[in-house]
């Protein structure tokens, strides 16, 4: 966009003559990422009926070159809120936050996208205090997690919390590993119902990882490449919601294929392979150990076979591609395999 554009546009800005911006860029024959930003920050200011989708229409249009914009993240996030779509407003704030942290702006809107958050799932943010580690506790894993599975550029954080709060810490691929680690840190803050017969060998407290192919896209919102992340963090709540335990070899079935674009339906817990075995068990300052997982996930034929057997069996049958989340895998329980 031209100097002289630019600064007319940022003057009427000042004016809140937003028609004029509107009108001007609208009309333009080219457009770049500037002129964009600017049209949707003129339609989210003006605010008139279906601005503010006009405004998220055209920032996604740039998304691709706004993902290291602050700018781009607020204004997403600020149309969002306005159109009542507060779990993505949510995410937009604490996206423009991470970029520009201490952007009181940002702050408060991410604030009160949470409060309108929980407005709707009628959770009253005065009774909810989730289960989270102490600062002692955080220390100790995210020392646990740099030095056994990797260091964590960037943490998928979670917007509300009412039970736990879990994050998603990702480690990207190496020369050394040339896939991503997911990694759950949260989970353990709450100490599971493991049976009485079990408690002497500290199983009560978990974190669960996920190893993804070097190309899987994790900036995208799309559930086929969202899923294992929202995989992780429903078995991270399961323990809460059913009052029971996660340990090595538990299955836990999806119920349905996780999306669209894949049949695997399930997933079990085995210790993190791809890792050396320091990885396994985290001591905290109090001497409880959280152990750390690997999750894989499982076709219905595979869920069934380990039901049948044992999930040792069932390890014995696969490679080691299973390590490695790949939506189209080999099935390893197809009848065609197994006889």
């Amino acid at each position: 966009m031209e100097q002289k554009l630019l600064e007319q546009l940022n003057l009427w800005h000042e004016k809140d003559d937003y028609q004029k911006i509107i009108d001007t860029i609208e009309t333009m024959e080219e457009h770049d990422y500037d002129s964009i930003c600017h049209l949707a920050r003129a339609y989210n200011n003006r605010g008139e009926i279906g601005d503010y989708d006009r405004a998220i229409e055209l920032l996604q249009m740039v998304s691709d070159m706004g993902q290291e914009d602050p700018l781009w993240h607020f204004r997403m996030g600020y149309a969002c809120y306005f159109a009542n779509r507060f779990d993505e407003a949510a995410d937009a704030f604490q996206h423009s936050l991470e970029l520009a942290p201490g952007d009181e702006d940002a702050q408060y809107f991410l604030n009160i996208s949470k409060e309108e958050m929980l407005r709707e799932q009628g959770i009253n943010q005065d009774e909810y205090e989730p289960e989270m580690y102490t600062e002692e506790e955080m220390d100790a894993i995210e020392e646990h997690i740099t030095k056994n599975l990797g260091d964590y550029d960037s943490v998928y954080h979670e917007i509300i919390s009412p039970d736990i709060h879990v994050d998603v810490c990702m480690i990207p691929p190496s020369k050394e590993r040339n896939y991503h680690v997911l990694v759950t840190m949260g989970m353990g803050a709450h100490f599971m119902n493991v049976p009485e017969e079990l408690v002497e060998y500290k199983l009560e407290r978990a974190e669960l990882a996920i190893c993804l192919p070097a190309d899987w896209n994790l900036q995208s919102d799309e559930e086929r490449w969202y899923w294992p992340i929202r995989m992780l963090k429903v078995l991270a709540r399961l323990p809460i919601s059913e009052d029971t335990w996660l340990g090595w070899g538990h299955t836990v079935d999806n119920g349905a294929p996780f999306d669209e674009s894949t049949k695997l339906s399930g997933c079990m817990l085995i210790n993190p392979v791809n890792f050396e075995e320091s990885a396994n068990i985290c001591t905290m300052p109090d001497d409880s150990e959280v152990n750390f997982y690997q999750v894989i996930p499982l076709y219905d034929e595979e869920m069934a076979y380990k039901m049948e057997h044992n999930a040792e069996e069932l390890l014995n049958l696969m490679d080691d591609d299973v390590l490695i989340i790949n939506p189209n895998r080999i099935n390893y329980c197809k009848k065609t395999l197994l006889n």
